[in-house]
């Protein structure tokens, strides 16, 4: 693990799969504390074990909710 991030906070939207997962990865990857926010509380948990097993950066947590802005149901 790199140490180029170490004193930042980066919060992660979308952060359990795709680029989400990946950014979450990276920044991790570089010493930063990750905190990714998901949908689902399961799928959330999952990427947290497996990013801090992928990265050994212990400073990875998940945040569960929904930031959708409303959408127009028609």
């Amino acid at each position: 693990m790199n140490s180029a991030m170490k004193n930042h906070v980066c919060l992660v939207t979308g952060g359990t799969r795709g680029i989400g997962r990946e950014t979450a990865r990276a920044l991790a990857m570089n010493g930063a504390t990750v905190v990714i926010v998901g949908r689902d509380a399961s799928r959330s948990a999952s990427t947290v074990r497996s990013l801090i097993t992928e990265t050994g950066n212990q400073s990875v947590s998940a945040l569960v909710g929904d930031l959708e802005i409303g959408r127009a149901h028609v």
